[in-house]
């Protein structure tokens, strides 16, 4: 129910209460109308009677104040015939009140016996009589006792009277408000009753017309049925959709709960909800629809029946399918995608736990994919990847699902293994195929692939481990040498924890213990001479404790962390350069470690030399030590650039950790390998091990042959020294010459007496 206002007894909402006083604009102004006619006829009569007051002060007072009165009143009659809204009824008649209260406040001042009569019934008036709203009656009346009371009261002397007067002119506004307030609670009581009336009559006189034609041309199919089956009633719609009411009749509902074909029509008499029920609808002929059910019972005539819609959503149902279709399958090769692989893989464990089969998971990501796109284009790019499916799809069974994870990874669910022996030969088989060239643009795109194996439930009890420890065993193959499966094992896992957490000390380092380079110095073996000196990282902790570099050895090969490390260090040593220059300090030359990340970049050379230019230091006073790894895999042609550039720039190339990797002799050959330096390893025991000291021997004699400089590393004892240099060995470097110091330390070394003498 509308709100009415406790205190005005008014529409609490203002665009009601002005529907309200719209509807009675015309009841209103012809009050208004007759308000000011009347007002004007009855002060023209009591101007008559002022002439009483012929010959007395008061005269001059009734007279003007009369006449004001009356034409003012004459005025608002004459304006009244142009009110074509409420406000401006109300502004007009708000004017009036205060224009004939102030002129009959003078006439009361006369304080005779109609005055007293007035000053009770002129506000009466404007309570009862003026059409306008709770604040026009009440703020009107209000005023106009007040008024009035002034008026009268303001001749002296006061007459002994005047508390009760007061006191009974305010017990007449106050009953005056309540009178208001409860008329025009009545009034808009009586008005919203009818208003509503009115509204349920207009719909009862349109309501039969308007539902048949609404029934008719609603292009919904709509049935109204007796619950004895005959259809009484089918709008076009139906008619088109179904034919007559005879074939509408025999349609049968098919669904899952359902024993079989139900006509439509026994189930509805049976009282079954249908409330926008999915389901298939069979006609005569057997045809099925998808369709969207609806029913509701209605009375018709007294009868109760039951009103259907039905909407054929068999376009929408074949679009779903199309779109979940697309939603699980890979655009470019028709693989399944990353989702329909998990939901494929969680439902093939629960079937494996049940079954107690073996179960592996194939990761698969194609090698050198973005070196195939930026040399040969991105058109044998997607051909690569659509022959990758293609030759997946042929190499595995028919019970097992191929899927493209995304970018060039693949992934394979080999289900109901036997054992290790399946598994091998489907691994061989897929190696076999997909190792194939590829022929695209008249030329051989090569194939290759590594791939990452985990076996369910041996290797992991849930999905996401399972998922987890195949890209471990993937990354194992990749940083393997590619082109190969890895099967994993827990060996793998706890490496990929070392490396994690090695890079998770990384990380934590450059931000609370930044890389800093020591120095450890390179000492002529002929002389005992400082020819240079090797910058090795350390990170110092605030506490004063020192992070190794073999405590985050992962990170150096990083494509972030070893990039951020390796500029950094270079950074500083070019920084400490710089001063020990500008000091005179010849320390010969620094020799740096130079990650793959680094050299596999092209833009590394000449950002390099751009810095050495810029500080002001000489190529020549730098040394770059890589290690075997970087000759290995992708971008060797890159590497062989990067080595090329900075040799001729000026810089000598160390090859650091010599025998201990995977290098050819032929390296020493293609790249610009001015330095071997002999792994820690093979000098620590060549006193007691004849191995080491033989394959010492072999790398001194074979960088002689070769015209190569070479650096012992590790020298700890005199007695190593004394081999090494009968050996030929040229310069050595470790524990017996010094440890690595902070640069503030370094000009030590540099004192003539520090190793005058052969040690």
């Amino acid at each position: 129910m509308t709100a009415l206002s406790r205190i005005s007894g008014e529409f609490r909402s203002l665009e009601r209460e002005a529907a309200f006083q719209a509807n009675r604009l015309p009841e209103s102004r012809a009050h208004a109308y007759l308000l000011f006619g009347l007002s004007a006829l009855l002060n023209i009569l009591f101007l008559l009677s002022d002439w009483r007051f012929a010959g007395t002060p008061h005269f001059w007072i009734a007279i003007p104040a009369r006449l004001v009165v009356i034409f003012w009143s004459l005025g608002c009659l004459a304006l009244s015939r142009r009110i074509h809204s409420f406000k401006a009824l109300e502004r007009i008649c708000f004017a009036w009140q205060c224009v004939t209260a102030i002129g009959v406040a003078f006439l009361v001042s006369s304080r005779s016996d109609i005055a007293v009569f007035v000053l009770v019934m002129l506000p009466l008036v404007f309570y009862l009589v003026v059409p306008t709203s709770f604040r026009g009656n009440v703020g009107g009346g209000l005023g106009c006792g007040v008024v009035l009371l002034i008026g009268y009261l303001a001749p002296a002397p006061l007459a002994p009277t005047t508390p009760g007067m007061i006191m009974a002119v305010l017990m007449l506004h106050s009953g005056m408000w309540i009178a208001i307030a409860r008329t025009n609670r009545l009034q808009r009581q009586e008005w919203t009753a009818s208003e509503e009336a009115r509204a349920a009559r207009s719909a009862l006189a349109s309501n039969g017309e308007a539902l048949e034609r609404m029934f008719m041309t609603v292009p919904v199919p709509l049935l109204v049925t007796r619950h004895d089956g005959v259809v009484i009633h089918s709008n076009d719609a139906a008619a088109r959709a179904f034919g007559p009411p005879d074939s509408i009749a025999r349609l049968a509902i098919v669904d899952h709960r359902s024993d079989g074909p139900l006509p439509l029509l026994d189930r509805l008499g049976r009282g079954d909800s249908i409330d926008n029920e999915e389901c298939c609808i069979a006609d005569e002929e057997g045809r099925l629809r998808d369709v969207l059910l609806a029913a509701r019972p209605i009375v018709i005539a007294g009868a109760q029946c039951v009103l259907t819609s039905i909407v054929d959503i068999t376009g929408r149902k074949e679009a779903e399918r199309h779109l979940a279709h697309l939603a699980m399958t890979d655009a470019l090769t028709g693989l399944a995608n990353r989702s329909h692989f998990m939901a494929t893989l969680t439902q093939a464990a629960l079937t494996s736990g049940r079954s107690g089969s073996q179960m592996a998971v194939v990761l698969i990501d194609v090698d050198e994919f973005k070196r195939i796109n930026d040399s040969a284009g991105h058109d044998a790019g997607d051909a690569l990847l659509c022959a990758v499916a293609e030759r997946l799809r042929d190499a595995v069974r028919p019970s097992d699902m191929v899927a493209r994870m995304g970018g060039d990874e693949f992934a394979v669910i080999l289900t109901r293994l036997q054992g290790l022996v399946d598994l091998d030969a489907i691994l061989a088989r897929m190696t076999g195929r997909l190792h194939a060239p590829l022929r695209h643009g008249g030329r051989d795109i090569d194939c290759r692939v590594s791939m990452g194996v985990a076996l369910f439930p041996d290797h992991a009890g849930d999905i996401a481990d399972l998922i987890k420890h195949a890209d471990i065993a993937l990354y194992e193959a990749k940083n393997g040498g590619r082109g190969r499966a890895c099967l994993f094992e827990p060996g793998l896992l706890e490496r990929w924890q070392r490396e994690a957490r090695m890079l998770e000390r990384a990380r934590d380092a450059l931000t609370h213990a930044p890389p800093v380079p020591w120095y450890q110095p390179k000492v002529d073996l002929t002389d005992g001479r400082v020819i240079g000196f090797e910058a090795l990282l350390r990170c110092v902790r605030p506490d004063g404790s020192l992070i190794m570099p073999d405590h985050i050895m992962a990170a150096f090969e990083h494509p972030e962390l070893g990039r951020k490390i390796t500029e950094r260090m270079i950074d500083q040593i070019l920084v400490d350069c710089r001063r020990w220059l500008d000091a005179g300090l010849d320390f010969g030359h620094v020799a740096v470690n130079v990650p793959g990340v680094e050299l596999h970049d092209p833009a590394f050379p000449e950002r390099l030399l751009q810095r050495l230019e810029a500080i002001g230091v000489e190529p020549g006073r730098i040394e770059l030590e890589v290690t075997e790894s970087v000759f290995l895999g992708r971008n060797v042609d890159v590497v062989e650039r990067s080595l090329n550039r900075l040799s001729q720039a000026g810089m000598s190339i160390a090859l650091d950790d010599f025998g201990t990797g995977y290098a050819s002799l032929s390296h020493l050959k293609q790249f610009p390998i001015d330095v071997i330096k002999i792994d820690k390893g093979f000098v620590r025991d060549l006193e007691t091990d004849p191995d080491d000291a033989a394959i010492v021997r072999t790398v001194l004699n074979l960088a002689y042959s070769l015209g190569i400089h070479t650096v012992a590393e590790g020298v700890e004892n005199a007695q190593q020294l004394d081999y090494l240099r009968s050996g030929g060995c040229h310069y050595g470097q470790g524990f017996y010459f010094g440890a690595a110091v902070p640069a503030t330390q370094l000009p030590s070394f540099l004192l003539p007496e520090r190793f005058a003498k052969p040690v």
